[in-house]
Protein backbone atom coordinates (compact mmCIF):
# COMPACT_ATOMS: atom_id res chain seq x y z
CA UNK A 1 0.00 0.00 0.00
CA UNK A 2 1.21 3.46 -0.64
CA UNK A 3 1.30 5.22 2.62
CA UNK A 4 -1.09 8.20 2.54
CA UNK A 5 0.67 11.37 2.28
CA UNK A 6 0.21 13.84 5.71
CA UNK A 7 -2.79 16.32 5.50
CA UNK A 8 -1.77 20.23 4.97
CA UNK A 9 -2.55 21.16 8.02
CA UNK A 10 0.09 18.87 9.16
CA UNK A 11 2.70 20.26 7.20
CA UNK A 12 1.92 23.56 7.95
CA UNK A 13 2.30 23.05 12.03
CA UNK A 14 5.42 20.76 10.78
CA UNK A 15 6.39 24.01 8.59
CA UNK A 16 5.61 26.14 11.91
CA UNK A 17 7.22 24.23 14.03
CA UNK A 18 10.22 24.42 12.25
CA UNK A 19 10.42 28.43 11.48
CA UNK A 20 9.70 28.58 15.85
CA UNK A 21 12.24 26.23 16.91
CA UNK A 22 14.49 28.52 14.60
CA UNK A 23 13.76 31.87 15.52
CA UNK A 24 13.93 30.86 19.21
CA UNK A 25 17.11 29.30 18.75
CA UNK A 26 18.40 32.12 17.13
CA UNK A 27 17.15 35.01 18.76
CA UNK A 28 17.31 33.79 22.56
CA UNK A 29 20.54 31.69 22.66
CA UNK A 30 23.95 32.08 21.31
CA UNK A 31 27.47 30.32 21.50
CA UNK A 32 30.35 31.76 22.40
CA UNK A 33 30.89 34.82 20.12
CA UNK A 34 32.54 34.38 17.01
CA UNK A 35 34.09 37.46 15.77
CA UNK A 36 31.75 39.88 15.79
CA UNK A 37 28.71 37.89 15.94
CA UNK A 38 27.58 39.48 19.11
CA UNK A 39 24.09 41.10 20.66
CA UNK A 40 23.60 44.28 19.16
CA UNK A 41 21.84 45.91 22.17
CA UNK A 42 24.19 44.38 24.67
CA UNK A 43 21.44 43.03 27.00
CA UNK A 44 21.76 40.56 29.77
CA UNK A 45 19.56 37.31 30.30
CA UNK A 46 17.78 34.45 28.80
CA UNK A 47 15.21 36.51 26.97
CA UNK A 48 12.34 34.89 28.22
CA UNK A 49 9.96 37.23 26.01
CA UNK A 50 11.01 35.91 22.89
CA UNK A 51 10.82 32.22 23.95
CA UNK A 52 7.14 32.74 25.16
CA UNK A 53 6.63 33.97 21.46
CA UNK A 54 7.49 30.50 20.14
CA UNK A 55 5.60 27.32 20.13
CA UNK A 56 5.66 24.84 23.39
CA UNK A 57 6.53 21.85 21.48
CA UNK A 58 8.95 23.93 19.71
CA UNK A 59 10.52 25.39 22.74
CA UNK A 60 10.38 21.56 24.42
CA UNK A 61 12.31 20.24 21.74
CA UNK A 62 15.38 22.50 21.23
CA UNK A 63 18.37 21.42 22.37
CA UNK A 64 21.04 24.05 23.49
CA UNK A 65 24.53 23.42 23.27
CA UNK A 66 26.71 23.03 26.46
CA UNK A 67 28.44 26.18 26.07
CA UNK A 68 25.59 28.33 25.22
CA UNK A 69 25.05 31.64 26.98
CA UNK A 70 22.05 33.97 27.09
CA UNK A 71 21.84 36.28 24.99
CA UNK A 72 19.53 39.94 24.87
CA UNK A 73 16.42 39.56 27.13
CA UNK A 74 15.06 43.16 26.44
CA UNK A 75 12.67 41.73 23.88
CA UNK A 76 10.83 44.49 22.86
CA UNK A 77 11.25 46.91 25.74
CA UNK A 78 13.90 49.43 25.43
CA UNK A 79 17.57 48.09 26.03
CA UNK A 80 19.05 50.11 29.59
CA UNK A 81 22.06 50.30 27.52
CA UNK A 82 20.30 52.68 25.14
CA UNK A 83 19.48 54.94 27.62
CA UNK A 84 23.38 55.06 28.68
CA UNK A 85 24.34 55.67 24.73
CA UNK A 86 21.95 58.53 24.03
CA UNK A 87 22.43 60.51 27.26
CA UNK A 88 26.38 59.98 26.62
CA UNK A 89 26.55 61.10 23.34
CA UNK A 90 25.04 64.38 24.85
CA UNK A 91 27.11 64.76 27.63
CA UNK A 92 30.42 63.74 25.73
CA UNK A 93 28.97 66.95 23.66
CA UNK A 94 28.81 68.72 26.15
CA UNK A 95 32.83 67.81 27.66
CA UNK A 96 34.13 68.87 24.58
CA UNK A 97 32.24 72.25 24.47
CA UNK A 98 33.63 72.51 28.22
CA UNK A 99 37.44 71.76 27.84
CA UNK A 100 37.19 73.95 24.67
CA UNK A 101 35.40 77.24 26.58
CA UNK A 102 38.18 76.37 29.91
CA UNK A 103 40.93 76.71 27.21
CA UNK A 104 40.16 80.11 26.62
CA UNK A 105 41.22 80.82 29.66
CA UNK A 106 44.61 81.40 28.33
CA UNK A 107 43.07 84.45 27.71
CA UNK A 108 41.25 85.87 30.44
CA UNK A 109 39.37 88.45 29.19
CA UNK A 110 38.35 86.42 26.26
CA UNK A 111 37.22 83.79 28.64
CA UNK A 112 35.60 86.31 30.58
CA UNK A 113 33.51 87.63 27.21
CA UNK A 114 32.22 84.02 25.99
CA UNK A 115 31.13 83.79 30.32
CA UNK A 116 29.20 86.86 30.16
CA UNK A 117 27.58 86.27 26.63
CA UNK A 118 26.84 82.46 27.91
CA UNK A 119 24.45 83.87 31.35
CA UNK A 120 23.01 86.85 28.87
CA UNK A 121 20.34 84.75 28.88
CA UNK A 122 19.58 85.50 32.83
CA UNK A 123 16.68 84.10 34.25
CA UNK A 124 16.03 81.40 31.51
CA UNK A 125 20.21 79.70 31.98
CA UNK A 126 18.65 77.31 33.81
CA UNK A 127 16.41 75.63 31.67
CA UNK A 128 18.81 74.66 28.88
CA UNK A 129 20.74 73.61 31.78
CA UNK A 130 18.41 71.42 33.40
CA UNK A 131 17.41 70.05 30.01
CA UNK A 132 20.60 69.62 28.23
CA UNK A 133 23.18 68.93 31.15
CA UNK A 134 21.72 67.32 34.59
CA UNK A 135 18.47 65.62 33.18
CA UNK A 136 20.56 63.23 31.02
CA UNK A 137 23.24 63.62 33.31
CA UNK A 138 20.55 62.19 35.97
CA UNK A 139 19.67 59.38 33.78
CA UNK A 140 22.85 58.40 33.00
CA UNK A 141 24.40 58.15 36.18
CA UNK A 142 21.22 56.18 37.01
CA UNK A 143 21.60 53.46 34.82
CA UNK A 144 25.06 53.53 35.11
CA UNK A 145 25.45 53.29 38.79
CA UNK A 146 22.92 50.05 38.41
CA UNK A 147 25.67 48.47 35.58
CA UNK A 148 28.01 48.88 38.60
CA UNK A 149 26.18 47.48 41.07
CA UNK A 150 25.32 44.97 39.03
CA UNK A 151 29.10 44.08 37.49
CA UNK A 152 31.07 45.70 40.08
CA UNK A 153 34.64 46.42 39.38
CA UNK A 154 35.32 42.70 38.44
CA UNK A 155 37.57 42.14 35.36
CA UNK A 156 36.08 39.82 32.34
CA UNK A 157 32.68 39.77 33.81
CA UNK A 158 31.58 38.21 30.71
CA UNK A 159 28.02 40.20 30.68
CA UNK A 160 29.18 42.84 27.94
CA UNK A 161 28.78 42.40 24.24
CA UNK A 162 30.96 45.82 22.48
CA UNK A 163 34.87 46.06 23.34
CA UNK A 164 37.18 44.06 25.04
CA UNK A 165 37.17 43.03 28.71
CA UNK A 166 39.95 45.51 29.19
CA UNK A 167 37.97 48.43 28.12
CA UNK A 168 34.94 47.50 29.54
CA UNK A 169 36.83 47.40 33.03
CA UNK A 170 38.39 50.32 32.41
CA UNK A 171 34.81 52.37 31.17
CA UNK A 172 33.28 50.93 34.85
CA UNK A 173 36.23 52.06 36.83
CA UNK A 174 36.33 55.65 35.36
CA UNK A 175 32.54 55.79 35.84
CA UNK A 176 33.10 55.29 39.28
CA UNK A 177 36.14 57.69 39.63
CA UNK A 178 33.63 59.93 38.05
CA UNK A 179 30.69 59.61 40.19
CA UNK A 180 33.19 60.90 42.96
CA UNK A 181 34.83 63.52 41.06
CA UNK A 182 31.51 65.73 39.81
CA UNK A 183 30.14 65.36 42.95
CA UNK A 184 33.23 67.42 44.31
CA UNK A 185 33.54 69.97 41.16
CA UNK A 186 29.52 70.53 40.63
CA UNK A 187 29.32 71.12 44.77
CA UNK A 188 32.73 73.28 44.51
CA UNK A 189 31.99 75.45 41.23
CA UNK A 190 28.04 75.62 40.68
CA UNK A 191 26.06 78.15 42.11
CA UNK A 192 22.84 76.18 43.13
CA UNK A 193 25.16 74.49 45.53
CA UNK A 194 27.02 77.48 46.89
CA UNK A 195 29.84 76.66 44.79
CA UNK A 196 32.55 79.32 44.23
CA UNK A 197 32.13 80.09 40.51
CA UNK A 198 31.21 83.76 40.12
CA UNK A 199 30.27 85.27 36.22
CA UNK A 200 31.72 88.50 36.96
CA UNK A 201 34.72 87.08 38.30
CA UNK A 202 35.00 84.11 35.80
CA UNK A 203 38.97 84.05 35.70
CA UNK A 204 39.54 84.55 39.14
CA UNK A 205 36.97 82.75 40.64
CA UNK A 206 37.47 79.43 38.48
CA UNK A 207 41.56 79.62 39.20
CA UNK A 208 40.71 79.82 43.02
CA UNK A 209 37.84 77.09 43.12
CA UNK A 210 40.86 74.48 41.27
CA UNK A 211 44.16 75.78 42.17
CA UNK A 212 43.42 77.15 45.24
CA UNK A 213 40.40 75.27 47.31
CA UNK A 214 41.61 76.23 50.80
CA UNK A 215 41.85 79.76 51.22
CA UNK A 216 44.73 81.65 52.92
CA UNK A 217 47.13 78.93 52.21
CA UNK A 218 49.63 79.02 49.40
CA UNK A 219 48.80 77.57 45.99
CA UNK A 220 52.07 75.33 45.86
CA UNK A 221 50.67 73.67 49.39
CA UNK A 222 49.94 70.59 49.34
CA UNK A 223 46.44 70.67 50.81
CA UNK A 224 45.75 73.12 47.27
CA UNK A 225 48.35 70.38 45.06
CA UNK A 226 46.28 67.58 46.34
CA UNK A 227 42.92 69.09 45.09
CA UNK A 228 44.54 70.34 41.60
CA UNK A 229 45.97 66.93 40.76
CA UNK A 230 42.13 65.64 41.52
CA UNK A 231 41.59 67.72 38.66
CA UNK A 232 43.90 65.84 36.64
CA UNK A 233 42.45 62.39 37.47
CA UNK A 234 38.76 63.87 36.98
CA UNK A 235 40.30 65.28 33.65
CA UNK A 236 41.67 61.68 32.38
CA UNK A 237 38.68 59.46 33.64
CA UNK A 238 36.46 61.85 31.87
CA UNK A 239 38.37 61.62 28.55
CA UNK A 240 38.44 57.74 28.20
CA UNK A 241 35.25 57.55 29.60
CA UNK A 242 33.51 59.61 26.92
CA UNK A 243 35.29 58.81 24.03
CA UNK A 244 35.19 55.10 24.20
CA UNK A 245 31.43 55.52 25.60
CA UNK A 246 30.61 56.81 22.57
CA UNK A 247 31.82 54.40 20.44
CA UNK A 248 30.46 51.31 22.06
CA UNK A 249 27.20 53.43 22.07
CA UNK A 250 27.36 53.35 18.43
CA UNK A 251 27.61 49.82 18.12
CA UNK A 252 24.60 49.40 21.17
CA UNK A 253 22.53 51.36 18.85
CA UNK A 254 23.17 49.48 15.64
CA UNK A 255 24.82 52.03 14.07
CA UNK A 256 28.58 50.52 13.65
CA UNK A 257 27.74 46.68 12.49
CA UNK A 258 30.31 45.24 10.34
CA UNK A 259 33.84 43.86 11.91
CA UNK A 260 35.54 46.95 9.43
CA UNK A 261 33.75 49.87 10.80
CA UNK A 262 33.67 48.61 14.86
CA UNK A 263 37.72 48.75 14.03
CA UNK A 264 37.60 51.91 12.64
CA UNK A 265 35.13 53.12 15.49
CA UNK A 266 37.51 51.86 18.18
CA UNK A 267 40.77 53.25 16.49
CA UNK A 268 38.41 57.01 16.65
CA UNK A 269 37.70 56.37 19.95
CA UNK A 270 41.39 56.74 21.14
CA UNK A 271 41.99 59.15 18.94
CA UNK A 272 39.36 61.05 20.82
CA UNK A 273 40.17 60.07 23.93
CA UNK A 274 43.80 61.40 23.78
CA UNK A 275 42.23 65.31 22.21
CA UNK A 276 39.77 65.19 24.94
CA UNK A 277 43.26 64.43 27.45
CA UNK A 278 44.91 67.07 25.68
CA UNK A 279 42.03 69.62 25.79
CA UNK A 280 41.19 68.93 29.38
CA UNK A 281 44.87 69.32 30.06
CA UNK A 282 45.29 72.29 28.30
CA UNK A 283 42.41 74.11 30.20
CA UNK A 284 43.59 72.62 33.55
CA UNK A 285 46.79 74.85 32.87
CA UNK A 286 44.86 77.52 31.69
CA UNK A 287 43.19 78.23 34.88
CA UNK A 288 46.35 78.35 36.84
CA UNK A 289 46.93 81.44 38.76
CA UNK A 290 49.10 84.17 36.64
Amino acid sequence: MVPASPAPTALVAVAAGKRDLQMCHELSFQSPPAGNRQCRCGGHGPGRALMADSGPRAILALKFPRNAEPRCACAGRTCPRHYLAFTGFMLAGFLLLHFLLNMLALWPSRFQAVIHYNHSLGPLLPLPEILLIFLPLAIHVAFGVRTLKRERLRFGVGKHHHGSDLRQWLQRLTGAILLLFLAFHIAAMHRWLGGRFQPGSAFESASQAVWQFWRGTPTASFPNLLFAQFYLLGIAAAAYHAANGVATGAEVLGWVRTSNAQSWSRRASFCAAAFLLFAGLVAWWALAPK
